[in-house]
């Protein structure tokens, strides 16, 4: 599933490609991914307009309309964005096509990306009960946060309504770079402990953004390019593999004890 990084990507590219370009035409391929709209009335909302700017928080990007709308994506598992003139995709679900011939496509083989749109992020974040994102919350709102939680502190960093935008993918290496056991109990973390989870959090994902979210093209010193069956950690240590939360996790057991 697209984390942060991806959607952050995602932003940039949209910024660079889809921004104060007349829409000609909507056509959305695929409406039950229309979830936070009106199916019926989403395409003529968009049609004669454009995109002034573009906004993201955790996992969801916004793009802003020039008229007090937000056109609002999440891209489930498989969601990304195709800015095109011919090569249309076998998976695109929202083909938005521009005056100048070009077409931004929402592709998403698996359809578990959702649509929709909203006269307020702030108010959709709100009603979503989403979390600070991960690379604006300040370490003081971080710690507020975290400090008298109590579960295992993997799934609370999935936990989207904690912070937003970190996944399954990311959390084993925010946590592999702290050191930290993923079963280990949140309330037990030392405020030292929290403020290095803070700094490797946003280390990791702005790494992550660096490295265009490909996990083989990051430095060997991270746990992501031996995240693997039967891989080693870039010491050398044996990985495993466990169950928490419902989630698959690696992690090395040498540098990561259970304490």
């Amino acid at each position: 599933m697209p984390e942060l990084p991806s959607v952050e990507i995602f932003k940039r590219y949209l910024d660079q490609h889809a921004l104060n370009q007349m829409i000609k035409k909507v056509e959305v391929v695929s409406p039950e991914l229309v979830v936070y709209a009106d199916p019926r009335r989403f395409e003529g909302s968009l049609e004669g307009h454009e995109f002034i700017s573009s906004r993201r928080h955790g996992k969801y990007l916004f793009a802003q309309l020039d008229e007090n709308q937000y056109l609002v994506m999440h891209f489930g598992m498989t969601g990304y964005l195709h800015y095109f003139h011919h090569n249309r995709s076998k998976y695109v679900r929202m083909l938005i096509s521009f005056h100048n011939g070009f077409h931004l496509a929402f592709d998403d083989a698996r359809k578990f990306g959702k649509l929709g749109l909203t006269p307020d992020p702030d108010d959709f974040i709100a009603g979503k009960g989403l979390g600070e994102d991960a690379l604006d919350i300040s370490f003081k709102a971080f710690y507020k946060t975290i400090k008298d939680r109590r579960g295992l502190i993997k799934p609370l960093l999935l936990n989207q309504n904690f912070v937003a935008g970190i996944g399954n993918l990311y959390s084993d290496e925010i946590l592999y770079q702290c050191g930290l056991h993923p079963e280990t109990p949140a309330h037990q973390l030392s405020k030292s402990d929290v403020g290095d989870l803070y700094y490797q959090m946003r280390r990791v994902l702005e790494k992550a953004i660096e490295c265009q979210d490909s996990p083989r093209d990051f430095p060997d010193s991270y746990l992501l390019p031996h995240r693997y069956p039967g891989g080693r950690c870039p010491e050398g240590d044996p990985l495993e593999v466990i169950k928490v939360g419902g989630r698959t996790t690696y992690y090395c057991p040498e540098k990561q004890p259970l304490k």
